[in-house]
């Protein structure tokens, strides 16, 4: 809904792609079908191209992606639906649900060794080559980094052995804390967005939505949340956050994202 209200609201062109992370592919696919539902809806909406990209995790994704037939069109902005491929995009967004009554978006859990190791592996398995080590960084620390690893394979080289040596420390430490802040599951990957709206139908679901708009301000504010939910990650940039009735064309939070990515779309045709 938030997407179909971007194409009636922003000037055109605008592409949209729905993109999927799938590890068993062994390379990229980019398809056009018709009969998905959402991608009619993109259409009945206005986008001037549609197209799904399902990809496996690697370090070609973001190559295969600019090479895709949608990309060959022209247009003043595209919009990433799903699992983005890319390592940035000039805005990032996650829309909410509405937490149920007594939901939380910060909860304590205890940190299992086996979840850990499961992560340092996980890790080690992405620095495997040189632009894997690009791609990855990108994620972390933003494009600009990646790029100047890419220049310089010497740097590059050795960002993987440091990066490997601390996950082998990190292996060999005591068990993590007894209890951490996480992120609950409902709302994963809500703190990387850098707008979020939550999206509310009624007076109750605004006032539960200003609780969870309170923890987002948490996570940038509280030193020991930034920590455990984001680490080596963490920055104390706000994030953009509102609560909007996404069906109401006149709900003023809906007005000022949508003013946003008008901005953002605008600063990067110009």
């Amino acid at each position: 809904m938030f997407i179909e209200t971007v194409l009636h609201r922003v000037d055109p062109p605008i592409l949209v792609a729905r993109c999927r992370r799938d590890d068993r592919l062994g390379e990229p696919e980019e398809t056009s079908p018709r009969t998905e539902p959402e991608l009619r809806r993109y259409l009945d909406a206005g986008a001037d191209g549609v197209a799904r990209f399902d990809f496996p995790d690697g370090a070609t994704s973001r190559d295969d992606f600019f090479m895709t037939d949608l990309m060959a069109e022209y247009s003043r902005g595209v919009v990433l639906e799903g699992d983005s491929p890319l390592s940035s995009v000039d805005l990032s967004v996650f829309v909410a649900p509405a937490p149920h009554p007594r939901e939380r978006l910060l909860v304590r859990r205890s940190a299992s060794r086996s979840y850990q190791r499961k992560q340092i592996a996980d890790l080690k398995k992405r620095l495997d080559g040189p632009a894997a080590v690009a791609e990855l960084m990108g994620q972390l620390v933003g494009e600009p980094v990646a790029a100047m690893l890419r220049a310089r394979p010497d740097l590059m080289e050795a960002a993987r052995v440091e990066m490997l040596e601390k996950l082998g420390q990190v292996g060999r430490s005591p068990a993590p804390s007894p209890k951490r802040w996480t992120i609950s599951e409902r709302y994963a990957g809500i703190e990387q967005a850098q707008l979020v709206i939550v999206n509310v139908r009624d007076e109750d679901e605004r006032r539960r939505a200003d609780d969870l708009l309170s923890d987002l301000v948490k996570l940038r504010q509280d030193k020991e949340i930034l920590s455990d939910v984001l680490g080596y990650r963490g920055n104390r940039i706000p994030i953009t956050a509102v609560a909007a009735n996404l069906a109401n064309p006149a709900d003023p939070g809906l007005k000022k994202v949508i003013a946003k990515v008008r901005r953002v779309v605008q600063s990067r045709s110009d």
